[in-house]
């Protein structure tokens, strides 16, 4: 794994985490240009529809995001799904989705599994092959989303206190020793969970996740193993310093396929944990 290629991800990723620590405007419609996001409610969850969506798009991200509960100091308290959803153009690797000319003809994606009751912050940004480009190879490259909130009305939902996430007395592991069950059947991905860590640092946070470190996920899919793996590729990272104590956490997430788009959905976090190179 190169380092470069966990930092792009971390930026990318984390970067919409801290947006979200601001107050996200109250309208169910925002756009910048003529890009435009309306969010309302189904049976089977949150309508998205977008309005122009670039002729020229070849990736459309969208993070989605609510606070766990009323303590806003603590991005460990943001709980968020992804869709990364690209045309044929680019690579598709484990949870992105080859679905992106099909949205560009319908405009919808629904956002399914979601916690009834609670205020989503939903962002979605589009790529053109130049910005696809600049986005991988510049790590502070950033452009604009046009965000939305919206309180979930329906949808799939599965009790997350039933969820047992576990890291190893070494903090080396971690194993999902019971799974979410959900109100109805979805369709999982071929791998059905993604595993991370997450290190809050000055500058923001860094993470690895089980598609940096492939090697450690068990063959059942339950348990991974991030360590010293982890610690060998951060030690160039001039965000961690040696002798330096940070406060980290792990998080599982559950791949799943609805209405062909592929979401990558948080479903557990262990308890905070203290790293050092």
């Amino acid at each position: 794994m190169q380092k470069f290629k966990v930092l792009r991800t971390i930026f990318f990723i984390l970067g919409f985490a801290l947006v979200s620590f601001g107050c996200a405007t109250s309208k169910n419609h925002v756009a910048n240009k003529d890009f435009g996001l309306m969010a309302e409610a189904v049976p089977d969850g949150i309508l998205l529809t977008f309005s122009n969506i670039p002729s020229d798009a070849v990736r459309l991200f969208i993070f989605v995001s609510y606070w766990d509960n009323e303590e806003y100091e603590s991005s460990r308290n943001i709980i968020s799904s992804i869709a990364d959803i690209r045309d044929i153009s680019l690579p598709a690797e484990g949870s992105h989705s080859i679905q992106l000319d099909k949205v560009k003809e319908t405009g919808k994606i629904i956002i399914p599994i979601v916690r009834i009751g609670k205020k989503y912050w939903i962002s979605a940004t589009v790529y053109n092959k130049q910005e696809h480009e600049l986005l991988m190879s510049d790590l502070y490259y950033w452009k604009p989303s046009i965000e939305t909130e919206f309180i979930a009305e329906n949808g799939i939902y599965f009790n997350k206190d039933s969820i047992k996430f576990e890291l190893n007395y070494t903090n080396s592991a971690v194993t999902l020793s019971s799974e979410p069950i959900f109100s109805t059947e979805v369709i999982f991905c071929t791998q059905k969970y993604n595993f991370g860590i997450v290190i809050i640092v000055p500058e923001g946070s860094v993470s690895t996740w089980t598609h940096h470190i492939p090697d450690g996920l068990s063959s059942d899919g339950l348990s991974w193993t991030f360590e010293p793996q982890m610690t060998d590729e951060f030690k160039d990272i001039e965000w961690l310093k040696n002798g330096s104590s940070y406060t980290a956490w792990a998080k599982a997430e559950v791949n799943i396929i609805h209405d062909g788009i592929t979401w990558s959905i948080e479903i557990a976090k262990t308890p905070e944990f203290t790293y050092s190179l």
